[in-house]
Protein backbone atom coordinates (compact mmCIF):
# COMPACT_ATOMS: atom_id res chain seq x y z
CA UNK A 1 0.00 0.00 0.00
CA UNK A 2 1.11 3.26 -0.69
CA UNK A 3 0.37 5.94 1.76
CA UNK A 4 -0.18 9.50 0.33
CA UNK A 5 -0.71 11.45 3.08
CA UNK A 6 3.21 11.71 3.19
CA UNK A 7 3.84 11.01 -0.80
CA UNK A 8 5.38 13.22 -2.85
CA UNK A 9 7.41 13.87 -6.19
CA UNK A 10 10.29 12.70 -4.32
CA UNK A 11 9.42 10.56 -1.99
CA UNK A 12 7.17 7.34 -2.13
CA UNK A 13 5.99 5.62 1.46
CA UNK A 14 5.11 2.40 0.99
CA UNK A 15 3.83 -0.18 3.84
CA UNK A 16 6.11 -2.07 5.42
CA UNK A 17 6.61 -5.90 4.55
CA UNK A 18 7.38 -7.68 7.79
CA UNK A 19 8.80 -11.09 6.40
CA UNK A 20 11.66 -13.19 5.46
CA UNK A 21 13.63 -12.23 2.35
CA UNK A 22 13.27 -14.55 -0.75
CA UNK A 23 16.66 -15.30 -0.50
CA UNK A 24 17.25 -16.48 3.21
CA UNK A 25 15.93 -20.13 2.70
CA UNK A 26 17.26 -21.01 6.38
CA UNK A 27 14.88 -18.26 7.81
CA UNK A 28 12.11 -20.05 6.11
CA UNK A 29 13.08 -23.60 7.54
CA UNK A 30 13.25 -22.03 10.91
CA UNK A 31 10.13 -20.54 10.35
CA UNK A 32 8.26 -23.71 9.87
CA UNK A 33 7.78 -22.68 6.10
CA UNK A 34 6.85 -24.73 3.73
CA UNK A 35 8.67 -24.74 1.05
CA UNK A 36 6.72 -26.69 -2.05
CA UNK A 37 3.40 -24.44 -0.74
CA UNK A 38 5.33 -21.68 -1.20
CA UNK A 39 6.63 -22.18 -4.61
CA UNK A 40 3.29 -23.11 -5.93
CA UNK A 41 1.61 -20.20 -4.28
CA UNK A 42 4.49 -18.33 -6.33
CA UNK A 43 3.75 -19.60 -9.74
CA UNK A 44 0.02 -19.46 -9.81
CA UNK A 45 0.06 -15.72 -8.19
CA UNK A 46 2.18 -15.26 -11.39
CA UNK A 47 0.53 -17.20 -13.60
CA UNK A 48 -2.91 -15.15 -12.33
CA UNK A 49 -1.11 -11.56 -12.98
CA UNK A 50 -0.38 -12.90 -16.65
CA UNK A 51 -3.28 -15.24 -18.09
CA UNK A 52 -6.14 -13.07 -16.22
CA UNK A 53 -4.86 -9.73 -15.26
CA UNK A 54 -3.07 -8.57 -18.08
CA UNK A 55 -0.53 -7.43 -15.58
CA UNK A 56 2.28 -8.83 -14.16
CA UNK A 57 5.90 -8.68 -12.35
CA UNK A 58 8.42 -8.61 -14.90
CA UNK A 59 10.81 -9.38 -12.31
CA UNK A 60 10.55 -12.18 -9.51
CA UNK A 61 13.95 -12.78 -8.08
CA UNK A 62 14.20 -13.40 -4.32
CA UNK A 63 15.14 -9.96 -3.58
CA UNK A 64 11.79 -8.81 -5.03
CA UNK A 65 9.77 -11.63 -2.73
CA UNK A 66 9.27 -12.25 0.95
CA UNK A 67 7.88 -15.17 2.70
CA UNK A 68 5.48 -14.44 5.28
CA UNK A 69 3.50 -16.62 8.13
CA UNK A 70 0.79 -19.15 7.14
CA UNK A 71 2.79 -19.38 3.80
CA UNK A 72 1.88 -16.08 2.40
CA UNK A 73 4.37 -14.34 -0.47
CA UNK A 74 4.47 -10.80 -0.62
CA UNK A 75 5.75 -9.27 -4.31
CA UNK A 76 7.77 -5.66 -3.56
CA UNK A 77 9.52 -3.63 -6.14
CA UNK A 78 7.25 -3.11 -9.37
CA UNK A 79 9.48 -0.86 -10.93
CA UNK A 80 9.91 -3.41 -13.97
CA UNK A 81 6.10 -4.85 -14.97
CA UNK A 82 4.22 -5.89 -17.97
CA UNK A 83 0.93 -5.78 -19.60
CA UNK A 84 -0.83 -8.02 -22.17
CA UNK A 85 -3.85 -7.11 -23.98
CA UNK A 86 -6.83 -9.47 -23.95
CA UNK A 87 -5.75 -10.99 -27.58
CA UNK A 88 -2.04 -11.13 -26.25
CA UNK A 89 -3.43 -13.21 -23.04
CA UNK A 90 -5.24 -15.53 -25.37
CA UNK A 91 -2.52 -16.12 -28.02
CA UNK A 92 -0.40 -16.96 -25.13
CA UNK A 93 -2.69 -19.50 -23.08
CA UNK A 94 -3.01 -21.52 -26.98
CA UNK A 95 0.59 -21.45 -26.79
CA UNK A 96 1.64 -22.56 -23.40
CA UNK A 97 -1.20 -25.26 -23.38
CA UNK A 98 -0.01 -26.17 -27.09
CA UNK A 99 3.91 -27.10 -25.58
CA UNK A 100 2.17 -28.77 -22.46
CA UNK A 101 0.30 -30.55 -24.13
CA UNK A 102 2.59 -31.63 -27.16
CA UNK A 103 0.61 -29.77 -29.86
CA UNK A 104 2.90 -28.28 -32.01
CA UNK A 105 0.24 -27.06 -34.65
CA UNK A 106 -0.74 -24.65 -31.76
CA UNK A 107 2.47 -23.85 -31.18
CA UNK A 108 3.26 -23.20 -35.06
CA UNK A 109 -0.11 -21.10 -35.23
CA UNK A 110 0.58 -18.73 -32.19
CA UNK A 111 4.36 -18.17 -33.64
CA UNK A 112 3.05 -17.46 -37.28
CA UNK A 113 0.42 -15.15 -35.68
CA UNK A 114 3.33 -13.04 -33.82
CA UNK A 115 5.47 -13.18 -37.42
CA UNK A 116 2.87 -10.34 -38.06
CA UNK A 117 2.31 -11.61 -41.74
CA UNK A 118 6.30 -11.06 -42.34
CA UNK A 119 7.18 -13.82 -45.28
CA UNK A 120 8.60 -16.69 -43.75
CA UNK A 121 8.34 -20.34 -45.13
CA UNK A 122 5.36 -21.34 -42.53
CA UNK A 123 5.84 -25.50 -43.89
CA UNK A 124 9.96 -24.78 -42.62
CA UNK A 125 9.04 -23.48 -39.42
CA UNK A 126 5.90 -26.13 -38.92
CA UNK A 127 8.39 -28.67 -39.11
CA UNK A 128 11.14 -27.16 -36.80
CA UNK A 129 8.18 -26.77 -34.52
CA UNK A 130 7.17 -30.07 -34.88
CA UNK A 131 10.96 -31.48 -34.13
CA UNK A 132 11.41 -29.21 -31.11
CA UNK A 133 7.58 -30.14 -29.65
CA UNK A 134 8.47 -33.91 -29.98
CA UNK A 135 11.61 -33.93 -28.06
CA UNK A 136 9.06 -33.35 -24.80
CA UNK A 137 7.24 -36.14 -25.44
CA UNK A 138 7.04 -38.91 -23.00
CA UNK A 139 8.99 -36.75 -20.45
CA UNK A 140 7.15 -35.99 -17.29
CA UNK A 141 6.53 -32.63 -16.97
CA UNK A 142 8.52 -31.72 -13.42
CA UNK A 143 11.42 -33.07 -15.95
CA UNK A 144 10.73 -29.92 -18.42
CA UNK A 145 12.64 -26.88 -17.80
CA UNK A 146 9.68 -24.22 -18.93
CA UNK A 147 11.73 -21.11 -18.84
CA UNK A 148 14.84 -22.88 -21.28
CA UNK A 149 12.16 -24.30 -23.75
CA UNK A 150 10.82 -20.61 -23.94
CA UNK A 151 13.83 -19.16 -24.54
CA UNK A 152 14.30 -21.70 -27.65
CA UNK A 153 11.52 -20.93 -29.17
CA UNK A 154 12.77 -17.42 -29.20
CA UNK A 155 15.89 -19.08 -30.79
CA UNK A 156 13.65 -20.76 -33.52
CA UNK A 157 11.90 -17.23 -33.93
CA UNK A 158 15.16 -15.41 -34.60
CA UNK A 159 16.87 -18.14 -37.11
CA UNK A 160 13.43 -17.21 -39.19
CA UNK A 161 13.95 -13.82 -39.14
CA UNK A 162 10.63 -13.36 -36.93
CA UNK A 163 10.90 -10.37 -33.48
CA UNK A 164 9.57 -11.51 -30.43
CA UNK A 165 6.58 -9.18 -29.53
CA UNK A 166 8.19 -6.76 -27.45
CA UNK A 167 5.25 -7.42 -24.74
CA UNK A 168 6.62 -10.99 -24.25
CA UNK A 169 9.82 -10.40 -23.83
CA UNK A 170 9.46 -9.30 -20.85
CA UNK A 171 7.42 -12.36 -19.69
CA UNK A 172 10.32 -15.10 -20.71
CA UNK A 173 11.95 -13.57 -18.64
CA UNK A 174 9.91 -13.27 -15.89
CA UNK A 175 9.20 -16.88 -16.63
CA UNK A 176 12.71 -17.74 -15.74
CA UNK A 177 13.06 -16.06 -13.05
CA UNK A 178 10.22 -17.47 -11.79
CA UNK A 179 11.29 -20.99 -12.69
CA UNK A 180 14.78 -20.67 -10.67
CA UNK A 181 12.87 -18.86 -7.85
CA UNK A 182 10.58 -22.23 -7.89
CA UNK A 183 13.50 -24.54 -8.12
CA UNK A 184 15.48 -23.04 -5.36
CA UNK A 185 12.64 -23.18 -2.81
CA UNK A 186 11.89 -26.80 -4.07
CA UNK A 187 14.51 -29.08 -6.46
CA UNK A 188 11.41 -30.76 -7.88
CA UNK A 189 9.74 -28.15 -8.18
CA UNK A 190 7.08 -28.63 -11.45
CA UNK A 191 6.31 -25.59 -13.27
CA UNK A 192 4.48 -27.00 -16.00
CA UNK A 193 2.43 -29.40 -13.95
CA UNK A 194 1.37 -26.74 -12.27
CA UNK A 195 0.79 -24.49 -15.19
CA UNK A 196 -1.24 -26.71 -17.35
CA UNK A 197 -4.82 -27.27 -15.19
CA UNK A 198 -4.69 -23.26 -14.74
CA UNK A 199 -4.15 -23.43 -18.87
CA UNK A 200 -7.11 -25.58 -19.06
CA UNK A 201 -9.19 -23.18 -17.00
CA UNK A 202 -8.13 -20.03 -18.79
CA UNK A 203 -8.93 -21.32 -22.15
CA UNK A 204 -12.45 -22.41 -21.51
CA UNK A 205 -12.72 -19.11 -19.89
CA UNK A 206 -11.63 -17.80 -23.18
CA UNK A 207 -14.87 -19.75 -24.92
CA UNK A 208 -16.95 -18.41 -23.41
CA UNK A 209 -19.62 -16.07 -26.12
CA UNK A 210 -18.57 -12.88 -24.01
CA UNK A 211 -14.79 -13.12 -23.77
CA UNK A 212 -14.43 -14.38 -27.61
CA UNK A 213 -16.60 -11.08 -28.34
CA UNK A 214 -14.33 -8.94 -26.32
CA UNK A 215 -11.29 -10.13 -27.89
CA UNK A 216 -12.39 -9.82 -31.44
CA UNK A 217 -13.63 -6.25 -30.60
CA UNK A 218 -10.25 -4.91 -29.70
CA UNK A 219 -8.72 -6.94 -32.52
CA UNK A 220 -9.92 -4.94 -35.12
CA UNK A 221 -6.87 -4.03 -35.91
CA UNK A 222 -4.00 -7.04 -34.96
CA UNK A 223 -1.49 -6.68 -32.18
CA UNK A 224 1.93 -7.72 -33.18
Amino acid sequence: AIYWRWTCERLNVQAYIDGIPGSDLAAVDAAGLERKTLARRGIHAVLKMILEDGFFHADPHPGNVYYLPENRIAFIDFGMVGRLSAERRYQLTLLLHGLVNHDSAAVADVLLEWSGGSDIDGDTLQNEIDVFVDQYRGIPLREINFGAMLSDLVTILREHGLALPPDLALLIKSFITLEGLGRQLDPGFDIAGEAAPLLERELLAHATPGALARIFSTSVVPER
